[in-house]
C-alpha cells in the first residue's frame, strides 16, 4: 500500500474507499428535471383527442340505437292503422321514409296501443335522436377546434393527430383549413 497513501494522507480519488479498488463517484444531479412544457401540452391534446374520440363513438352508438327504435315504432303505428302523415308529423320525418320503414318491417302484428300513445313515444323517440345528434355535432366541431389549434401551433403532425382522432390525415387537412382563423 505504499502507492496509495502519500505522507500519511488517502489519495483523493480513493477517499470513500478503504483499499481504493472502486472507481470515483461523478457528480450525479439530485433534482427533478425540468418538463417540457410543449410535450406536455402534447400530451395532453392526445389525450384530448382519445377521449372526444370515445364519446364521438358512444354517440354514434346511441344515434343508431336511436335510429333503430325510431323505425321500429314508425312500421308499429303504421302497421297499427295511423296515418302516413301524421306518423310523419310526429317524427319528423319525410313520408316516403315513413312508408319506407313500414315496408321493411313486414312481420310486425297490431300492438294495440293507441293512436295518441303512439304518437307521443314517436314523438319522445325522434326529440332524443335530434338531441344525441346535436351533441355528436357538438362534439365534432370542439374536435375539430383541438385538431386545428395542435395544427397550428405545430405541436404535433398531422399522423399523430390522425392517430389519436380516429382519422385519415387528409381528412384532417381539409377539415381544419380555414378553422381557427381571425375575421377583421
Amino acid at each position: 500500500m505504499a502507492g496509495s497513501q502519500t505522507h500519511g494522507r488517502m489519495h483523493p480519488l480513493s477517499r470513500g474507499s478503504r483499499t481504493g479498488s472502486e472507481a470515483p463517484r461523478a457528480y450525479r444531479y439530485q433534482g427533478a428535471p425540468q418538463p417540457d412544457p410543449a410535450a406536455a401540452r402534447a400530451r395532453e391534446v392526445l389525450a384530448l383527442l382519445a377521449q372526444q374520440r370515445k364519446l364521438i363513438a358512444l354517440r354514434a352508438s346511441r344515434i343508431r340505437d336511436l335510429a333503430n327504435e325510431l323505425h321500429e315504432r314508425v312500421a308499429q303505428a303504421v302497421c297499427d292503422g295511423l296515418k302516413v302523415g301524421a306518423v310523419a308529423t310526429a317524427s319528423g320525418m319525410p313520408a316516403a321514409t315513413v312508408r319506407a320503414a313500414a315496408v321493411a318491417r313486414e312481420e310486425l302484428y297490431p300492438s294495440g296501443q293507441g293512436r295518441a300513445e303512439q304518437l307521443r313515444r314517436i314523438a319522445e323517440v325522434a326529440a332524443d335522436l335530434a338531441a344525441a345528434a346535436d351533441a355528436r355535432s357538438a362534439l365534432e366541431q370542439k374536435r375539430t377546434e383541438v385538431l386545428a389549434m395542435a395544427r397550428k401551433s405545430r405541436l404535433l403532425d398531422d399522423y399523430q393527430l390522425a392517430g389519436a382522432s380516429g382519422l385519415k390525415s387528409d381528412e384532417i387537412r381539409k377539415m381544419t383549413r380555414g378553422v381557427g382563423l381571425r375575421v377583421a
